[in-house]
């Protein structure tokens, strides 16, 4: 069998697992909620822009932390956010355990990326 049939194989029994099902079922009443929608994008973007300055290097001001802690309480005392944030959590750790297994076996043929970094021939 090709790889490219087990692929969409793989996709087709990700979207059965009760993860993924329950993940849709929130984010369809997520959605269905304008405000705790706006909310949770207010709080996705402000998140994400926090990830990414400590990504890059850069130290986030102490402020912006402790505004995003804050956001972060206020949006776990709505529990459709809440709820869709925890199932958020439990497909990521799924998709990251995917993600991990296909590195591992591809790990042979990518680590010509890492020897160079650090300066090996292997």
């Amino acid at each position: 069998m090709l790889v490219h049939d087990k692929a969409h194989e793989l996709a087709r029994v990700l979207k059965t697992t009760p993860e993924f099902q329950t993940l849709k079922q929130l984010q369809t009443k997520l959605k269905d909620d304008t405000s705790a929608y706006k909310m949770f994008l207010d709080y996705r973007r402000k998140e994400i822009a926090y990830q990414a300055q400590l990504m890059s290097g850069q130290e986030p001001d102490p402020e912006q932390g402790q505004s995003l802690q804050k956001l972060s309480g206020i949006v776990n005392l709505n529990s459709v956010v809440r709820e869709y944030i925890q199932a958020e959590a439990r497909f990521g750790t799924i998709y990251n355990d995917i993600q991990r297994i296909i590195g591992d076996a591809i790990e042979e043929v990518s680590s010509i990326y890492t020897d160079e970094q650090e300066g090996g021939n292997n």
